[in-house]
């Protein structure tokens, strides 16, 4: 490496594995803030819960999913083009929202968090392929990012269940039990479709 040319070389260490790790964990955190969709879908899915149980349901089907093909994208086994994502995860910010006038039934809601996590998923990997994996850090690398967007996706689920709770206070008028007052629901759900669906047009067009 050194001869009469070439009289010093820089050396530089790898990466440590922890350094690796807190990339990752960091760079999941910071998708899933900066995922405006993935958190109107979670917002929408979450808009008549009264009861810690269902979100519970919603939260960990979601999870499961994205996780399930997050992890199959990101290691090239599955592979579905971004034209095709993209659009599919608007269209589902929408469907969810546009449930909300049409059914209360929160208890099965966890079913279509899980079907669209799917979705979302390779969303997520679309990130993570951007950034890449390092050959010699796949396994570490992918877990710290999938554990980064679940602490970031459950910070975002206790803001909404705060705000959520305050508006049963503020709404509650003398009732024992919580129940969501509908106007509010739906005034945030037409908000949610219509931000879904602008989100779905420039999506295709870009396409």
């Amino acid at each position: 490496m050194l001869d009469a040319g070439h009289t010093t070389v820089t050396l530089s260490a790898a990466p440590s594995s922890w350094s690796t790790v807190e990339r990752y964990l960091l760079t999941g955190i910071e998708h899933i803030f900066l995922g405006y969709d993935h958190i109107a879908f979670l917002i929408a899915a979450m808009l008549w819960a009264c009861r810690l149980i269902p979100v519970i349901k919603i939260v960990t089907a979601f999870t499961v999913a994205h996780s399930i093909t997050l992890s199959l994208a990101a290691l090239d086994l599955v592979v579905v083009t971004g034209r095709i994502v993209e659009p599919t995860i608007a269209a589902s910010v929408i469907v969810v929202a546009v449930e909300n006038f049409i059914s209360r039934d929160i208890d099965r809601r966890w079913r279509v968090a899980f079907l669209f996590g799917l979705i979302h998923g390779f969303g997520f990997a679309g990130v993570l392929r951007e950034v890449g994996l390092p050959p010699n850090a796949i396994v570490p690398a992918l877990g710290a990012f999938n554990i980064g967007v679940e602490i970031g996706q459950i910070a975002i689920v206790v803001i909404v269940l705060q705000v959520l709770g305050l508006l049963d206070r503020l709404t509650a008028a003398g009732r024992v039990e919580p129940v969501r007052a509908a106007r509010p629901v739906y005034a945030i759900s037409a908000a949610i479709s219509l931000l879904g669906s602008y989100w779905l047009i420039m999506r295709v067009f870009e396409a």
